[in-house]
């Protein structure tokens, strides 16, 4: 069977590149792989295979962070001027913005969102590397005050050779966070997609070496996680930045501890949605229904625990089942579609675990929408609601299209229940009483608080989490930190050769 057999709705084009990812045939040197050893990447609407996508072994991971080193120990890319490389990275944000449709498409296939959502993640991208193109030009030291004999200044250098590993639920924006402000500042990255969701990977790789970004700058290497755990263990390493699980991030520290390494973790959420009877009913259902079912849940911030004050619980339940009773579940390529799929079989059972699991322990389960499909791995849209705070359910990452159900009865209960598991990435809070929103998000252990909205990333609002969900900062000015280290130069210029 063909690619376009297997997906009628794809351009003969973009099959015939599918087609030559499986044979591997790249158009650029930086796809660290030999094509010997190939696993299938799947579309989770149908389950059939997009494409074989070759393995990078040992030898291809270690070949790819030398390239990246010499890249900096040469020059090619950090020592050119700043508008040279902000030049580069907007001609990379025109390509991606002529290659749009193909881009949003393959995001779309290879990890189940619909269409739609792909397409804002893709313009995404583009935001996010003209904002870093800007930012080649604007980065400054500073003079310290020093005895009179001396003159002493700040200078940022690059940190050198980055590694950025990425995630499966938005492979291509998530890349761009570290990329792009690596880039900016005169890094040069190696880059490690998930195995479920390469592709549009694979395609950026290519438009970076159209727009002219030197050979070795840049790199890619692909496969499962033991080429992710090869990678970091590199030696030669001088930034790694993850987004993943809690669990694989802290092996990652582990392995950064060998050769210290500055590292930045996004790792996971189990983020509160709290509703005050003060606020908009309707205006906080619309939030909480994106919070939690965009992706199919797939999300790190994804609004998971919906804490509800208690006088307007019932009603808003009912509301949101109704809201989300409009939900057309079905394949990203269809423009029906307001929710896909689960992004593997692996993923499905471990939510329909958890289900199961409080369904025996009492809750209410309840689910909306319809899903218009037979095959892939969906998962209609599902509320639990009647279990203790502390059940699993509410207290671990589900990642998928499943809201828990609590109430409170007063803002300090309600924090002291937002606060209650080990992750502290996002939270949500909807009031219209004066003073409430601010006194809430003081009280939050959360790296971001949304107030009367939710999910909103732009590449100037620095964007992490605290406890389990991580440390470090990406996006806006905290990049610059994150992907330059301060130089002090200090100078005698007294002519006494100073101590």
């Amino acid at each position: 069977m063909t690619i376009t057999d297997a997906l009628p709705l794809i351009s003969p084009t973009l099959a015939s590149w599918l087609n030559d990812v499986s044979r591997g045939k790249f158009s650029t040197p930086d796809i660290a792989t030999s094509g010997e050893i190939a696993y299938p990447v799947l579309d989770p609407g149908t389950g059939r295979t997009l494409a074989n996508v070759p393995i990078s072994n040992s030898d291809h991971v270690a070949r790819a962070v030398r390239k990246a080193r010499a890249a900096m120990d040469d020059g090619r890319w950090s020592e050119q001027d700043p508008d040279y490389r902000e030049a580069a990275l907007l001609r990379l944000a025109a390509l991606v913005e002529r290659d749009f449709d193909t881009l949003v498409t393959l995001e779309a296939v290879d990890t189940g969102k619909p269409r739609a959502e792909a397409a804002l993640d893709i313009h995404e991208v583009t935001l996010v590397l003209r904002y870093y193109a800007g930012w080649c030009t604007k980065v400054t030291g500073s003079t310290i005050a020093a005895p009179r004999q001396f003159a002493a200044q700040t200078i940022r250098e690059a940190v050198g050779v980055c590694v950025a590993i990425t995630p499966w639920n938005y492979p291509l924006p998530i890349l761009m966070y570290k990329l792009a402000p690596a880039l900016a500042f005169g890094n040069s990255i190696v880059a490690k997609p998930s195995e479920l969701a390469p592709l549009s990977s694979i395609y950026f790789l290519e438009l970076c070496s159209e727009a002219g970004i030197p050979d070795g700058v840049v790199s890619l290497v692909l496969g499962p996680g033991e080429v992710g755990a090869d990678l970091v263990s590199q030696p030669g390493i001088d930034k790694i930045s993850f987004t993943g699980s809690t669990t694989t991030g802290k092996a990652i520290m582990r392995a950064a501890a060998e050769h210290p390494t500055k590292v930045t973790l996004e790792l996971g959420g189990k983020s509160p949605h709290i509703v005050f009877a003060s606020a908009d009913l309707d205006a906080a259902v619309a939030g909480v229904a994106a919070g939690i079912w965009t992706n199919a849940g797939q999300v790190c911030v994804a609004g998971s625990r919906l804490l509800v004050e208690e006088s307007v619980k019932e009603i808003f339940i009912q509301k949101l089942v109704a809201f989300t009773d409009e939900y057309h579940v079905g394949h990203a390529l269809d423009d029906r579609s307001m929710m896909g799929p689960m992004i593997s079989a692996r993923q499905l059972e471990k939510a329909q675990a958890t289900i199961t699991e409080a369904q025996k322990s009492g809750a209410r389960i309840t689910t909306a929408g319809t899903v218009h499909s037979e095959v892939g791995t969906f998962l209609a849209p599902t509320i639990i609601d009647g279990l203790d705070g502390s059940h699993a359910a509410h207290q671990e990452e589900i990642f998928g299209p499943v809201l828990t159900v609590d109430s409170f009865g007063s803002e300090d209960e309600a924090a002291t229940r937002a606060n209650s598991t080990p992750f502290g990435l996002a939270a949500g809070v909807w009031t219209d009483a004066a003073g409430q929103s601010t006194r809430m998000a003081r009280k939050l252990n959360a790296g971001t608080v949304w107030v009367n909205t939710y999910g909103v990333f732009h590449p100037t609002l620095p964007f992490g989490g605290t406890k389990a969900s991580g440390f470090g900062r990406e996006l806006g000015e905290s990049a610059v930190e994150a992907y330059t280290q301060t130089k002090t130069i200090v100078e005698d210029i007294a002519g006494r050769g100073g101590e």
